[in-house]
């Protein structure tokens, strides 16, 4: 199936996320994305658990204290009612279907090929001048120079910790701040350029 037409599919699947209400859909959707979770390695599962976990706490908590309806719980001036544990449960299970569904979607299609199709659908406002294509270019060729930037930083480090001068962490940021910021202001000027004389130089 191609990347477009999965991109299209995912669309259609965050309207129904957004249009649907009732939380016997949603457990079914949410089922449907745990199953094809299992077929995605791990390591790219739990990239940034923390983070969504912490947003989806977050969410639930925020919505849960809904004050109209039958109150469920009442301790002090906390006060859960049913209305408000059926918002906080749809709110949420929609943040959950977003991000993993999207973490379906980034493990089934390739990065460039989801810019690709991005770039086919939105190529016509090229009539209108909008730099579609420029646009696209600069951001691929961005993001492949991120893994570049990090395994450049991690060898920086590491040949600091072989020499015994790593430091205190103020040190470390110090160090870090310098060696990056010309890496992206290069980075910035010619991101093609540096993308190949850094691959070249990874060989």
């Amino acid at each position: 199936m191609s990347s477009g037409i999965l991109l299209l599919l995912y669309t259609l699947f965050a309207a129904t996320v957004f249009l649907v209400r009732e939380l016997s859909v949603h457990a079914a959707l949410s089922a449907g994305i745990v199953f094809a979770l299992l077929f995605i390695p791990f390591r790219k599962v739990r990239g940034g658990i923390v983070p969504i976990l912490f947003f989806l706490g977050f969410t639930f908590l925020s919505n849960v204290f809904y004050r109209t309806g039958e109150v469920l719980l009442h301790i002090g001036p906390v006060r859960v009612t049913d209305e408000g544990l059926r918002l906080a449960l749809l709110r949420t299970v929609r943040v959950f279907e977003m991000v993993y569904a999207a973490k379906v979607l980034a493990a089934v299609v390739p990065l460039d090929a989801m810019l690709a199709s991005l770039k086919r659908i939105l190529a016509p406002l090229e009539r209108i001048g909008v730099p579609v294509h420029d646009f696209f270019t600069v951001t691929a060729l961005t993001l492949k120079c991120f893994p570049v930037l990090a395994q450049r930083l991690r060898e920086e480090y590491r040949k600091g910790g072989e020499k015994g001068d790593a430091g205190g962490p103020g040190e470390r940021i110090r160090r870090g701040v310098s060696f990056l910021v010309p890496l992206f202001a290069e980075s910035m000027r010619d991101p093609e350029g540096f993308f190949s004389r850094q691959e070249n130089r990874m060989q």
